[in-house]
């Protein structure tokens, strides 16, 4: 089972206030997806698949991961990896979709609220439900 409000790529962005990094979750409907965190000494990107066991809660079943230096952009992309290797991680928390204000934007954003951290963080506000084949890293690693 699938929540398609959880369908999107979801950026913590306006949420970085004072951090030192960037986390983006892109879930697809599919039930694939990716998760990435970055900061100025390099990031790394996880490969995915997601489902929804009850009405208020996501797991997370992480594939393959990898870790490298990044190329600016939205999200930034990983141009030299480092190590990479399969990921047997699950993370199982309650989530919530709602309307917030985060601390820097001016108007409300759907956000995507977390119990439990994914890629170090809480809250990530959506920033498209276009989902297409993109990804942080080159190649098929499941």
């Amino acid at each position: 089972m699938r929540d398609e409000n959880l369908v999107g790529r979801w950026d913590t962005g306006p949420y970085d206030y004072g951090a030192m990094e960037s986390s983006w979750l892109c879930l697809r409907p599919d039930g694939t997806g990716w998760s990435a965190c970055a900061n100025v000494g390099g990031g790394s990107v996880s490969h995915l698949n997601w489902s929804c066991p009850t009405d208020d809660e996501i797991e997370i079943r992480y594939v393959w991961t990898a870790s490298g230096q990044w190329s600016p952009g939205e999200p930034p992309a990983l141009v030299e990896v480092e190590e990479e290797g399969t990921d047997d991680t699950v993370v199982r928390t309650r989530y919530s979709v709602t309307l917030d204000t985060p601390p820097l934007a001016e108007t409300p954003m759907t956000t995507l609220h977390l119990a439990d951290a994914v890629e170090f963080a809480h809250d990530f506000a959506l920033a498209t439900r276009d989902v297409d084949g993109a990804d942080p890293v080159a190649g098929d690693h499941g």
